[in-house]
């Protein structure tokens, strides 16, 4: 392997090694640094594609190599999260909700690498797994900030764990802004969304990940609502 080749692998031997960090700071209770950790990968793993283009360094490793990285860092990282957090006070229901979300990720990824040559290159079918994960560890930290779910409210978190392993594997499109354009519009747009993050972190990415993820059950709901009015017609 030339030694360009390991470059883009970095990011993802990167988001393995954050993702494991992950899991050790939760098991000691460190929930928020744990949570951020995971974010991170996130930033890691859109980055080792696109450094891989820009070298022109893409390989059939390095592709296996991300995919193994993502049941890690999106996978068992944000599931344990999740257990250690609130799940191991509902015994083997927690177990399960959190177990699940690990094996609808793995679904996904495996989807993913098998229709990635023959489906549209411009969406996801179901939500990303990165995007699924930021949305479990987004969750627990405006829990810890807010406490929205609060000790009695623990089973909601479990539900909602349950209902983005569902998304994960369902056939709602999403957009893939991988494949975006960039023109001068979006640059600036992209600076205030971050001038934004850099004010209220937590808060405007919670909203947009959120959005995102409303954006595709509305969107699905629209396009179903059409079908069934030309078929009454």
């Amino acid at each position: 392997m030339k030694p360009l080749y390991l470059f883009p692998n970095l990011f993802t031997a990167s988001s393995i090694f954050l993702g494991m960090m992950s899991v050790f700071y939760a098991s000691r209770g460190s929930f928020v640094t744990a949570c951020w950790f995971v974010v991170v990968c996130l930033v890691l793993d859109g980055l080792d594609g696109r450094v891989a283009r820009l070298t022109n360094t893409t390989s059939k490793f390095g592709l296996e190599f991300d995919s193994l990285a993502d049941v890690v860092a999106f996978g068992a990282a944000p599931s344990i999260i999740a257990y250690f957090y609130i799940g191991h006070t509902y015994g083997r229901m927690g177990m399960a909700a959190c177990a699940l979300f690990v094996i609808f990720g793995a679904i996904r990824l495996a989807r993913f690498n098998v229709t990635t040559q023959t489906t549209d290159p411009y969406s996801f079918i179901g939500i990303p797994i990165p995007t699924g994960a930021v949305l479990v560890v987004l969750a627990i930290l405006l829990d810890r900030k807010y406490a929205l779910f609060k000790e009695q409210y623990g089973h909601l978190m479990l539900a909602y764990i349950v209902f983005l392993g569902v998304m994960m594997v369902s056939n709602i499109r999403y957009p893939n802004f991988k494949k975006v354009q960039w023109n001068l519009k979006l640059f600036v747009l992209l600076l205030i969304f971050l001038l934004l993050i850099f004010i209220k972190p937590l808060e405007v990415l919670s909203g947009f990940m959120f959005l995102y993820l409303c954006y595709g059950i509305v969107r699905w709901l629209f396009v179903m609502g059409r079908i069934l009015l030309k078929r009454k017609h």
